[in-house]
């Protein structure tokens, strides 16, 4: 491996990292950063774009919520002491882990503690980059025991931590709520993995392989096809 494809330290998503590098054996590897523990450029303003979304999420979570409880149940005809479910866990149990988590990382910015998701979510927004290069430090949580039940625990956690905690909440919300991108597939195979799974995301922003998940933003795929081009000419030349 080069020295760009092997650096000193390597975006913290590792083979999730939307700009990984594969090296001579056809492993996958996170892209080059400057500091360990930290995340590329592609994979940081991933996250980020997904975290800008979360307000939106909160939103049409609330109304689906609304909705569904606003459905009553069919009357019964039977002595069955079985109860309807009211409530629906899902979206509900997904709302909290967003209340919660935009809390914890709101209170760690300076100025007035939010109180609301809304204000906690547009502070977190205005202060992205703050919170990424936060040191670890210990939270005290609520999570389940290994022997059962649920309780509060401690853990410790830095900012990476909480943007990409943050921005899987993003992903989380759009599965619940059933919205999927829709998207243009090219005849072209990957140029990493080699299979016919490239597809345009609905802007014409980006470009990604459903195979192996690479990302690339539109001017970074056009040049590496004319470089491919120029390669495939090359050969048919010779």
């Amino acid at each position: 491996m080069s020295a760009r494809e092997n650096p000193e330290h390597q975006c913290r998503q590792g083979r999730r990292c939307k700009a990984r590098l594969r090296d001579t054996e056809g492993e996958f590897h996170g892209m080059g950063v400057e500091r360990p523990n930290s995340l590329c450029r592609p994979c940081e303003e991933c996250a980020f774009d997904a975290i800008r979304e979360l307000d939106t999420d909160y939103g049409l979570l609330s109304a689906e919520f609304a909705e569904e409880r606003s459905i009553a149940p069919d009357p019964k005809v039977s002595g069955s002491s079985e109860l309807p479910i009211p409530i629906p866990l899902g979206i509900d149990t997904l709302m909290t882990e967003i209340s919660e988590e935009a809390a914890r990382w709101a209170r760690r910015l300076p100025g007035e503690d939010p109180y609301y998701v809304g204000e906690c979510l547009t502070k977190i927004c205005s202060n992205l980059g703050t919170i990424v290069d936060m040191p670890p430090r210990q939270f005290t949580i609520w999570a389940p025991h290994p022997d059962g039940g649920d309780g509060f625990t401690t853990t410790i956690l830095d900012g990476v931590d909480g943007i990409l905690g943050l921005a899987d909440l993003h992903r989380r919300a759009q599965i619940i709520l059933g919205i999927v991108e829709t998207t243009t597939y090219l005849r072209d195979p990957c140029p990493h993995c080699a299979r016919k799974a490239l597809a345009v995301s609905k802007d014409q922003e980006r470009v990604t392989c459903k195979g192996c998940r690479i990302v690339w933003d539109k001017q970074h795929f056009a040049l590496l096809s004319n470089v491919l081009d120029f390669e495939k000419q090359k050969a048919l030349v010779a």
